[in-house]
């Protein structure tokens, strides 16, 4: 991989409830702390795989301040300058403009990417290449930038991107792939209008993964969610910002949405790259099993070293918290073990473990939340 560029910076979005991977995604344990793959955290994951092209220094890390302690302990690599802490859960919008305006701040031509804690990447090397590529556009051109999945099944739990005309000199500076613009940004389908993207050709998945300049996102907040932007300038305009200084200008901002909502389905000058890389949003239980080694009836024992007793079951996922689990005449189901939660659910049902948490909700039973 090529030496980073020094205007090349990275953030990753360490937040997230993760309710359909209760119970192990609780308040106080959110899905990125989560160990799911390879004995190490989804965010620690997500740091090794940006690590290779942008350096610690320029690496910065926004989560929510009920988790900041472990968050900072699981990257020591990164400074602790470089951590911003939320008091509170404002959406997607909101932590990527206050992250861009702590970049800034240190680096006012530089080029961000946006990365999820809880995403999955197979291929490392393919990834690295399309960031690079996101970043030498953003850096260059007056753009947001957006890398897009081809999909490979008819997601209904996704956003899509309508790929329009080829941009020949954005590709020509991308060095790696093909630059287009966005037409149309679509929300969640139902299924057979997924079939039916699919079957054109024409859309990617949206996978959230924007980059842009800090400059080209703070006229976009200018134009699009001036209360945001009055955030930005704050920060920007401020010599050092303590954090009651940060809680106070959370409270400013009354019920931001997403960076889709707020920006990219209003702006004129978005971007898409396709990536050509396995990608995975880690959203719920099914994506564990399908992403997990299986054996040879098709069942996934998420804990190595668990005993497990298999009479007549296959296809199904067993977390069992250093149990005994014996399944007997059982497929295709989710079982989850926890001290004091006990989960299953048909694998095909496991979107809707988030009505599980709104029930536990409603019925006031926060111990189990």
């Amino acid at each position: 991989m090529a030496q980073p560029e020094s205007n090349f910076y990275a953030v990753i979005l360490a937040g997230g409830g993760g309710t359909r991977l209760w119970p192990k995604s609780r308040k106080k344990t959110p899905k990125h702390l989560l160990k799911l793959f390879d004995d190490v955290s989804l965010l620690q994951i997500a740091y090794k795989r940006i690590a290779p092209i942008v350096p610690d220094e320029n690496i910065f890390v926004i989560t929510h301040i009920d988790h900041a302690k472990d968050v900072i302990e699981e990257l020591p690599a990164i400074p602790r300058k470089n951590f911003i802490i939320e008091p509170e859960a404002k959406n997607t919008a909101m932590a990527m403009a206050v992250a861009s305006a702590f970049i800034h701040k240190t680096s006012s031509d530089a080029s961000i990417i946006f990365l999820a804690a809880d995403h999955i990447i197979k291929n490392y090397q393919r990834f690295q290449m399309n960031a690079l590529a996101s970043l030498r556009v953003a850096s260059a051109k007056d753009v947001i930038v957006s890398i897009g999945i081809k999909p490979s099944f008819p997601h209904t739990g996704l956003g899509y991107i309508k790929i329009g005309k080829e941009l020949e000199e954005e590709s020509k500076i991308a060095q790696k792939g093909f630059v287009f613009k966005v037409e149309s940004f679509k929300e969640k389908p139902n299924l057979p209008t997924a079939q039916a993207f699919l079957a054109s050709g024409q859309y990617l998945w949206n996978a959230n993964l924007y980059t842009w300049s800090s400059k080209t996102i703070l006229k976009a907040f200018e134009k699009h969610c001036p209360q945001i932007h009055k955030v930005m300038v704050k920060i920007i305009d401020s010599k050092e910002i303590s954090q009651s200084q940060i809680d106070k200008l959370y409270d400013e901002v009354e019920n931001p949405n997403s960076i889709d909502y707020e920006v990219s389905e209003k702006a004129s000058n978005i971007v898409v790259i396709p990536g050509d890389f396995d990608w995975s949003d880690v959203g719920d239980w099914k994506v564990v099993y399908d992403l997990k080694e299986k054996d040879s009836n098709g069942n996934v024992v998420v804990e190595k070293g668990t005993d497990f007793v298999n009479i007549g079951s296959s296809n199904s996922l067993i977390e069992a918290n250093g149990k005994l689990i014996a399944l007997v005449g059982l497929e295709d189901v989710i079982i989850v073990d926890t001290n004091d939660a006990l989960l299953i659910v048909a694998k095909d049902k496991t979107q809707d473990v988030k009505k599980v948490v709104e029930k536990l909700k409603e019925e006031k039973k926060d111990k189990y939340l």
